[in-house]
Formats: structure tokens, sequence, C-alpha cells
């Protein structure tokens, strides 16, 4: 979670500490002065703007904020809300604090933002739902803006705690506001309720996302309507018939009803959906209005959301000419930052569909926290459209909050934010009137890390397209949150103290560099890799955790020394070769990691030379065991639950007799993923999680809680009409048996889609339809059968994703996802979303 900023220049405070004390009831430990809120925060490692921030300290599943409370005072903060069950050793170190103590933090933070809320009275539309609610918070936003100065919450802050740091967004200033609420649990949205107090609600459709919250969807409708206790008016489509009963039942005699539907004329607005080539007409008839729209939306997601928007819109009074100029403005949203290879071993934070300064914020501090490996940081930013602040002060604020970020190169795009460019003080600034006027003269990049943000009517994507590293059309894009959500339920299941170590070998499973960087930022322990030459790769991205090489070698040594990585210890032989290698170097001291068999027979000191290896120990001063392990053979498979257990009773004798001769207390780890969740009694010190946290690979039985991070896809190249009895690819392998209509894509065996998919084994999806594989896969190629399917050239192609499978891919061809994550070549392109 990064910070927001409430307020950017000379306005008004949230509150004073005072007022704090009285809305909480907190207990003060220290105060020096009744000073100004003026910011709220939550994480240390993210920049302050005003001068008084106030620090809740957050107790998350991935995070503990208590831990930080040091590093936030170095930063500038004086001020904190802690829980009572932590010890505040700070206060032995600085005195000049205001220190509030809460039973929890975030219940703090949800009573101050009801205070702060509550100051407010303005049109607030409450948007809640299982999917679609972002997209449709972000469109409205931006009709809104044509009119009034609105607030939302940035990106899709909707949670227990990212709703009340959207609310400390809320200035004198704002018109309008409109917020998002996400639920995925039974009991909690009747808080964000007292935050948001919408005036009007809006609940855009059910589905099964995050279910297992809820005793069924009945009880999830229920759940999500309590935003809508004290709206005078709730918006909806009655084509869900389960949502249109339950508002009903729910509000029927207390709140009004506008109801859309594309097929019951009983409806207060009847939507008649014509589907043309490039466009879609939307005619929207209600008893005394009749209004037709274009929008170049044509997928049904799309025009469910536009809906949404026009019938509320044209409900509350907007001209139909203006909404109709603003839907032909409008874009689909990614609602992701996405990270993008640049050439010249640039890195690019492609951010270009939307601007303005609550998301500039975000998207600043997270290429901070990504990318501290860059030594240059430079900033492309466009106009600022669709805001009701006067230009003098809005480009003011802008330069303000730039100029609290180490950025060495600013680049503004656009006539207005030209005409402001002496607020601008980097080492570094050039200013284009146009996209047009940047793409003929150019910067050169290089080493630098790049972020590009702006307003979608100047289509920023063309510059993203000219800097990033040109690939074919093969892309591997990975979820972040998908992965910080599987880290969630893993530590979920583990008791308070036990560790994590993140085996990251062989690129992250095929998902390649910034995983590591994100599981350190979000509280593993320790980092597993096969290779040195991997944790080297580590260490120069910016790794600071501890690292154990698992297959370590004698002429490795030094290498591991220089970069700090610590070898696992599989062998007498290999202890012998490192103890040269300490007495040849003079190595003060290094941490290892005694590998035990026990069953896999693989790697690992038998049992049989415990009594040895404890001798050479002895005789070793200044190699430190860091950790006793051993690796379950069937840990995934029922049927060698007793094999499991032999293995996890040998594995305790083997680590307590060590520990006893020793005299030494090191972490003892022995299952994985798998392991974790069919034997947690057998945690230990340490798990170790490897392609789960991808959300793949996993037992069936816990597959709904997780989220798979990675989706390879790919685009059509060509379209052919073969007739009956040819043949397609190499060998003559595939045989038409009719009329067949082919696709070829680029993507062959080079890129990891093996060879075993051929000859219709394989299928990818296009359109939503499972299309199969015909002929044999080609180094750089493969044909797929697109017959009776309405296909083009560019059109997407998914080989898999979190709705298609890799484990169900995988077991056509009798493999298993880790071999086809891995076999994904380098020279596919990995696209990472937050």
């Amino acid at each position: 979670m990064v910070v927001i900023p409430s307020i950017l220049l000379n306005g008004m405070p949230l509150a004073y500490f005072n007022n704090l004390v009285a809305i909480t009831n907190g207990q003060v430990v220290i105060q020096a002065a009744n000073s100004p809120i003026t910011e709220l925060t939550i994480d240390s490692r993210n920049k302050t703007i005003t001068q008084f921030p106030l620090f809740f300290a957050i107790v998350g599943i991935n995070h503990n904020g208590h831990d930080y409370i040091e590093e936030a005072y170095e930063k500038g903060i004086r001020q904190f809300v802690v829980e009572s069950s932590y010890n505040l050793s700070i206060l032995e170190k600085f005195r000049d604090l205001n220190i509030l103590q809460v039973i929890h933090t975030v219940e703090a933070l949800q009573q101050f933002m009801v205070f702060y809320r509550s100051k407010y009275r303005l049109p607030v539309l409450g948007i809640t739902g299982s999917n679609g609610k972002t997209i449709v918070k972000e469109w409205m936003h931006a009709f809104l803006s044509s009119k009034y100065k609105t607030v939302s919450n940035p990106s899709s802050y909707n949670s227990q705690v990212g709703v009340p740091l959207a609310v400390s967004l809320l200035q004198p200033s704002h018109q309008y506001a409109v917020f998002e609420a996400g639920i995925t649990t039974a009991d909690t949205m009747a808080k964000l309720a007292l935050l948001i107090q919408p005036t009007h609600g809006l609940f855009t459709n059910i589905g099964p996302a995050h279910s297992q919250g809820f005793r069924d969807i009945t009880q999830k409708i229920e759940e999500k309507a309590q935003l809508f206790a004290h709206c005078s008016t709730i918006y909806y489509c009655k084509d869900h018939q389960l949502i249109d009963e339950t508002l009903l039942r729910l509000y029927g005699t207390q709140t009004t009803f506008v109801n859309w539907s594309f097929y019951n004329p009983k409806a207060d607005y009847l939507v008649v959906r014509e589907i043309l080539a490039t466009k879609t007409k939307l005619q929207i008839i209600a008893s005394d209005t009749d209004n037709t729209f274009l929008t170049s939306f044509q997928d049904n997601a799309s025009i469910e959301n536009i809906t949404h928007c026009l019938v509320y819109l044209l409900h509350n009074g907007f001209d139909p000419g203006q909404l109709q100029r603003s839907l032909l403005q409008l874009k689909s949203i990614p609602m992701r930052i996405t990270l993008k290879a640049g050439m010249h071993r640039c890195q690019i934070i492609d951010d270009t569909y939307t601007h303005e300064l609550a998301s500039l914020r975000i998207a600043l501090d997270f290429m901070q926290q990504q990318h501290y490996s860059y030594s240059k940081q430079t900033v492309i930013l466009s106009d600022i459209v669709q805001s009701s602040t006067p230009d003098q002060e809005l480009y003011k604020e802008l330069a303000l909050l730039l100029a609290k970020y180490a950025i060495h190169r600013f680049i503004g795009i656009g006539p207005i934010i030209s005409q402001y460019a002496t607020l601008f003080s980097m080492p570094q600034s050039i200013f284009f009137g146009t996209v047009e006027d940047f793409m003929q003269n150019k910067p050169f990049f290089q080493d630098e890390v790049i972020l590009v943000k702006g307003a979608r009517t100047f289509r920023l994507e063309r510059i993203v397209r000219a800097i990033e590293k040109k690939c074919h059309g093969t892309v591997l894009e990975i979820s972040m949150r998908s992965i910080r959500n599987n880290l969630s339920y893993f530590r979920a299941q583990l008791a308070h103290r036990t560790k994590i170590m993140a085996i990251v070998k062989a690129s992250a499973y095929g998902n390649d560099s910034e995983i590591p960087a994100a599981l350190q930022r979000h509280g593993v322990d320790y980092f597993g890799v096969a290779y040195v030459d991997e944790g080297i790769y580590l260490r120069n991205k910016g790794i600071t955790l501890p690292i154990m090489v698992m297959n370590p070698t004698y002429d490795s040594f030094d290498a591991m020394v220089d970069y700090q990585l610590e070898p696992e210890i599989y062998s007498l032989e290999l202890l012998d070769e490192l103890s040269a290698f300490i007495a040849e170097r003079a190595v003060q001291k290094i941490n290892i990691h005694l590998k035990i068999e026990t069953g896999m027979y693989r790697l690992g000191i038998e049992e049989g030379a415990i009594d040895q290896l404890l001798w050479q120990l002895k005789e070793l001063p200044n190699i430190h065991v860091a950790s006793i392990f051993s690796h379950l053979v069937g840990a995934e498979s029922k049927e060698h639950d007793d094999y499991s257990l032999l293995q996890a009773k040998k594995f305790i004798k083997i680590a307590q007799y060590i520990e006893r001769h020793l005299a030494i207390k090191p972490l003892k780890h022995l299952v994985n993923t798998n392991g974790l969740l069919r034997f947690p009694q057998f945690q230990f010190d340490m798990v170790r999680l490897g392609i789960g946290l991808y959300g793949v690979g996993v037992d069936k039985t816990i597959q709904s809680h997780l989220f798979p991070a990675s989706t390879l896809k790919t685009i059509i190249s060509q379209v052919k009409q073969v007739q009956k009895g040819e043949t397609i690819g190499y060998n003559r392998k595939g045989i038409t048996t009719q009329d067949t209509t082919i696709a070829t894509i680029p993507i062959g065996y080079a890129d990891g889609f093996s060879r075993l998919f051929g000859c219709g084994k394989g299928s990818v999806v296009i359109h939503d339809r499972y299309c199969p594989t015909i002929g044999t896969i080609c180094m750089d190629m493969a044909m797929i059968d697109v017959t009776g399917i309405k296909v083009k050239r560019g059109d997407e192609v998914i080989i898999f994703s979190a709705e298609h499978s890799i484990d169900e891919l995988a077991e056509r061809i009798g493999t298993i996802s880790y071999e086809l994550l891995t076999q994904i070549s380098q020279r596919v392109k990995r696209m990472y979303y937050t």
C-alpha cells in the first residue's frame, strides 16, 4: 500500500492531534505539541510532502508497520498511531514526538476518516459489485470531471485501508465524489459505508470473485448492499435478478430505485444495443426520453459498464450531447501500472491511462520502490486535463510534488504544461507541445527508469512503444497483485513466528527478476536459488535479504563470499572444499545450510555421515550453521503420506542430534508449498514457498483461494483458407478433413510452446473459444485451426491465463506447470502489472 497525499499545498489540515485523541479514544503515550495533521501515511518507504504527516502503524498479514516506525522518524515523521500490544523502544531514542496508542490501528484510521468525511456536504456516489466497479468508477470520474471538480479512489483503493486513505483526499473545493468499495468477507461493508457515506449507490453486478468469504451468493449481495443503507437512490441493472430481488427486499420501502435492462420493458430505462462494424449503438429509452449514443466498445462487459454510467448521468440531468462527446473520448483502462523492458537497458513504468495528482503520487512511489538499482529516474507527463483547479495553482502543485522525488530528468508534453516550464527545477527539464514533437526530437534514454503517465487524449502509449525493447508479439504478463494475494494466503496458514523462504530459482519459475524485489518488499525472510549466478543477479537487482544457493561448487565460493550468498552443504566432500577455501582466503565467517538426506536421494548428507559432519564443523569456527533442512518426496500426494511422516520423523531426529552436539539453534525447514498445506505440523522455523506463490502447481483443494499470476499471450500473424485434404506444417503432419481456416501465431518451441502440443494435443484461446493446434509446432511459429471463428491479423491469442489453466495445459502433454513456466524463453517479453 502506498501513501496518498491528503493535501498538497497550504490548505486546511485534516485535523489536529488532540482531535485524533478524542475521535479514537486512544491513549497519549507522548505529546510534544497539538500539531496539525496534514497527510496520512502507512508506508515508511514513501515520501511525505507536507509538514505534519501522521503515520498509522498498520498490522497486516504481510507487514507490521511498527517495524518501520524508526525508519519513518528518520524520514521526518513525528506523529504516530500505534497498537497497544507493541513496545515503543523509539521513546528511548527520540522525544519530539506525538504518539497515540489504540487497540487497532485500522479501526483508528477508519474512525478518524469517518470524522473527516462528516465535515463535507456534497453528492457522493458509492459503487460496489463483483466486477467492473473500478472501471465504472474511473469512467464516472471522467464524465463528472467535465462539469464538476471530482474526487475518487486512486486506482482500486477500495479496501478497509484503501477507502479511508481515499476519503482523506476530500478537499473543500471538491463538488462531487465517486468512491468504490470492495469486500471479501461478511460483516465488513458497514464500516466502509460509514466512511464513504454515499448519497447515491450503484451496484454493478454479481459474480464468483472472492466468494469464499460468504455463505452463498445471496449473502454476498446482502453484504455488499449495506453500502447503500442511507442512500436516497440506488442504480443497478434489473437483468441481474438476484440483485433486483435483494435490493427490493432490503430497501424497498425507503429508497428510490433506478434500474435499466437490455430485455425487460418494465425497467426504468430500456437499453437497445446494436453492434455495428466498428462501434456499438446504444438507444436508452425512458418514459419521457429517448437518447442514442455511439461507442467504440463492443464487448459485453464494457457495454454494461458504459450503460451504468450513462443511465446514472442521464437520470442526474447531464446533457446527452456532452455525454456523447465524452463517450467518444472514453478509452479502455488497463487499471494497473505496467513494468516493461526498455531499449538501452532502461525500465519503463507504463501508466498512461489516467493523469491526476493523486494517481501520480502512487506512480512516483512505485517508481522509487521498484527500481533502486537505477541511478537515473525520468518522468514523462502530459498536460493534466479535466481539472477545475486553475492552471497556475495546478502546475505549481505538480512541480512541488515532483521536487520531493529524486527526478533526474523531467519531460513535459502539452501546450499548457509547457507554459509553466519555469516551475520545474529538475537537473534536466524538456518540454514538447505535442507527442509528435517528442517523436521527431526524441531524447536518448539509457540505464534509467522512465515513468510515462498522461491523460488518455494524449495517447502517450505511442511514446512507450517508441522506447520499449522491441520483441515479437508474444508476451508473458505477470500480476504482482496476484503474487501478493497468494503470499498473504500462505502467510495466513503459518504460525506467528514461522519464516518464509521464497524459492526463485530458474528466473523465478520463468517469471524473471521483478518478482524477488516485490517479495522482499512484502516481507519474506529468505530467498533460495539454484546456482550462484542467480544469487549474484539478485544482488545486482538490489536484493538484500539472505540468499541460500542450493547447488554451490568450489569455483563459486569466491563469488559467494563477495556477494554474501550462503551455500547449501549436502556432502562431507563439499564441506571439505569449503573448509579449504576458508583457510586459503582467510574468510572470517560464512553461513551455511545443512541439507539432510531423509529419502529424496538427490542431494543430502546421509544419517551415517552425521558424526563425521559434526566433528568437522567443531573444527571450523568460521562456519555458522544458519539452517538445517530436508525435502519431502511426495508432499503433494496423499498416497505418500506414510513416507512423508517417516521423512519428517527422521529429519527431527537428525536435526535435534546436530543441535544438541553443536549447542546451536539454527532454523529448521522441511516443507514446500504443498507440504505446508498438507503437513502444517511440520512448519518448524521456516517454510519454502515456490511455484505456489504464482497461484499454480498446488493441490486442487486450495486452488480457489489462489490467483494465477501469469498470462502467456500472443497475436495472430496471418489467417489462411485451406481446402480439404491439404497438409499443414513440417512433415505434413496436419491434414485438413474439411475446408479449414488456419491462423499462424508467432510462438514456437524456441519460446517455450512445446512441440508436444502439436497436431491437436494443445489448444489456445481466441475470442473465448478453444482452438486446437494443427500440424507440428515450429521453432518460432504454430498453426491453429480457427474454422468457424471470425478472426483477423492482430487478434489476441491466450496460451494460458488465470481463466485458462496452465495446469490443465500441462496435463495434456503429461508434464507439470513448473516445466511449462521455466521453458518460456527469455526472448518472450515480460510485462509486470501491479
